[in-house]
C-alpha cells in the first residue's frame, strides 16, 4: 500500500520519476518541503505549534436533497483513511451550506477527546463557512483556516485589537498550494461520494 501511495504520489505531473531514482526519499521531502511551507505561511496569523494532523471539511447535496458532508485526516500530508467520517445532514433546508457547516462543526467538536484533535482544520468555502467554524473551535485552540475555490485564496481569521479579521492570500504554484488543494479534492471527492450513496438510496425507496 505505501508502495502505491509512493508511486503515484512521486508519478505525478509535479515530480518526474528521475528525481526519484537520485533520491529515494523524495516523497517525504516533497511532504516536508509542503508541510514546512503551509506552516510558515499559517505562522504569520496563527499561533500553530505543530502542523501534523490536518482536517478538511465539505458539503454536497443536490439543491438540498440527498445532503451529506465529508471529514478528511492527513497525518503528515498523508491520507489517513481510518480516521475519516461522514455526515448525513440532519437539518430540514439541506441547500444551506452555512447551517449544514453549522450542524457538523457542533458535531465534530463533540468527538475531540474520541476521535483525536487536529492541529489544523480546512474548511472548504470562503468567510462565511470559516466563520461558523470559527466560532466552534477558537475557544478549543484549535485553527481553522478556509479555502476559497476562486483563485484558491487561504482565508485565515486574524485576531487584531479584539475582533477578527480575514486575511486573504491567493496561493501562487508551489508546496502549500499543492498541499491544500489535495487535501480539499479529497474532502470533496469523499463528500460527492457519500451525497451520491444519499441520493441512490433516495431514489430506490421513492420506488418503492
Amino acid at each position: 500500500r505505501n508502495k502505491i501511495r509512493g508511486l503515484e504520489y512521486i508519478t505525478s505531473p509535479r515530480t518526474s520519476v528521475d528525481s526519484y531514482l537520485e533520491n529515494p526519499n523524495l516523497v517525504q521531502d516533497i511532504r516536508n518541503k509542503e508541510l514546512k511551507e503551509l506552516s510558515l505561511i499559517l505562522k504569520k496569523f496563527l499561533d500553530i505549534k505543530s502542523l501534523i494532523r490536518i482536517e478538511c471539511f465539505d458539503v454536497a447535496h443536490l439543491q438540498g436533497v440527498g445532503a451529506g458532508a465529508s471529514m478528511v485526516t492527513f497525518s503528515g500530508g498523508v491520507a489517513e483513511k481510518k480516521h475519516y467520517r461522514r455526515f448525513k445532514i440532519h437539518q430540514k433546508k439541506g441547500q444551506d451550506d452555512y447551517q449544514s457547516m453549522k450542524e457538523i462543526s457542533e458535531r465534530r467538536k463533540k468527538h475531540l477527546a474520541d476521535w483525536g484533535r487536529p492541529d489544523l482544520i480546512i474548511v472548504d468555502g470562503g468567510v462565511g463557512q470559516l466563520s461558523i467554524f470559527l466560532k466552534e473551535f477558537r475557544e478549543e485552540g484549535i485553527p481553522v483556516i478556509g479555502l476559497a475555490k476562486r483563485f484558491e485564496t487561504l482565508v485565515i481569521p486574524k485576531e487584531k485589537f479584539g475582533t477578527i479579521e480575514m486575511e486573504k492570500i491567493r496561493l501562487s504554484k508551489g508546496p502549500a498550494l499543492n498541499l491544500v488543494q489535495r487535501i480539499r479534492n479529497e474532502a470533496h471527492r469523499f463528500a460527492q461520494a457519500y451525497h451520491h450513496k444519499l441520493l441512490s438510496r433516495l431514489l430506490f425507496e421513492s420506488r418503492q
